[in-house]
């Protein structure tokens, strides 16, 4: 591990994540690792029962083919398509330490609340930078993200039914905001990275190029512009390291389509309007008002490039 570089990208949803993680696909030698925890906390040995999940049906996992397993019950390769059953937390630790011969470069992208507080899970050797974004810009469009997941796995809504802050993935005391601002402070209170890097995602979609390039100098990654676009489509999730859920998540849903279709960062459309709270819905105002106070801690400390 002492010759590569390590980054642990914490995040939440609707923060143009995997897009970033597409961009960083082009660095030379690099093996992208797409939401372990996500699919321990959900989908594996370790997941939370169905109480938490009443609404959650388990259909079966599409088949990729090429998937090994090591004689540690590590994967083998990019691993792009593995069971989701394999992902215990301890699992997960162990898949992020392994020893990636011939990659100089190591990326996982995580969501911070579904790591749940379990800290001693928290792989060594990373360097870790958070991705933020307005919560007014986040809750819109992950209640839509909600009522598809739900409706995939046989719920159906009638119009006006569903509320954001009921759902078991969104219902916590900061609706997630406050759980990656409790991560930022433990890694930084612990030493685990005494410089942990904040982005903001608007930030990054309205200059990719000088933001990208001061997160490879803090980190130590060349910045090369091949890092600006990408080819449309899913071929290089076949290079990552992900769940078969989420690769066929991101092959077929409508919340992935900017994913699939996007070649290059889109600066946000009418980024001068000032959001109205009182134009979202009851519960989307409520996860906003609960949000942003966390939201603004970390903004205050986010890269200035």
């Amino acid at each position: 591990m002492s010759d590569q570089t390590r980054v642990l990208l914490w995040t939440l949803s609707r923060t143009c994540s995997t897009i970033l993680l597409k961009s960083l696909s082009n660095i030379p030698d690099s093996q992208m690792i797409f939401e372990l925890y996500t699919s321990a906390n959900i989908y594996g040995p370790d997941r939370r029962e169905q109480t938490t999940y009443p609404d959650r049906i388990t259909h079966p996992e599409p088949t990729y083919e090429g998937i090994e397993l090591d004689a540690n019950g590590l994967l083998k390769g990019p691993g792009s398509g593995f069971k989701s059953s394999i992902c215990s937390f301890e699992w997960v630790k162990r898949q992020l330490e392994a020893d990636y011969q011939g990659k100089k470069v190591i990326i996982a992208k995580e969501m911070a609340n579904f790591l749940s507080w379990r800290y001693h899970f928290i792989p060594k050797g990373y360097r870790h930078m958070f991705l933020i974004r307005n919560p007014k810009k986040v809750f819109p469009s992950w209640k839509k993200m909600q009522i598809e997941i739900s409706e995939l796995n046989g719920r159906k809504f009638e119009l006006g039914e569903p509320v954001l802050d009921q759902f078991p993935e969104v219902v916590k005391h900061g609706e997630a905001y406050k759980e990656i601002t409790d991560l930022w402070l433990h890694i930084k209170e612990n030493n685990l990275d005494t410089d942990p890097i904040i982005i903001d995602s608007d930030d990054l979609l309205q200059n990719p190029k000088e933001v990208l390039s001061a997160v490879c100098s803090r980190v130590g990654i060349p910045y090369s512009d091949s890092l600006l676009s990408w080819e449309a489509g899913v071929s290089v999730v076949d290079q990552w390291m992900v769940s078969a859920t989420f690769k066929n998540m991101m092959e077929h849903t409508e919340f992935f389509k900017n994913f699939r279709n996007t070649t290059c960062f889109k600066k946000p459309v009418h980024e001068s309007e000032v959001l109205d709270l009182s134009t979202f819905s009851p519960d989307v105002q409520r996860c906003i008002e609960n949000s942003m106070p966390y939201y603004l801690k970390l903004f205050e400390q986010r890269l200035k490039y």
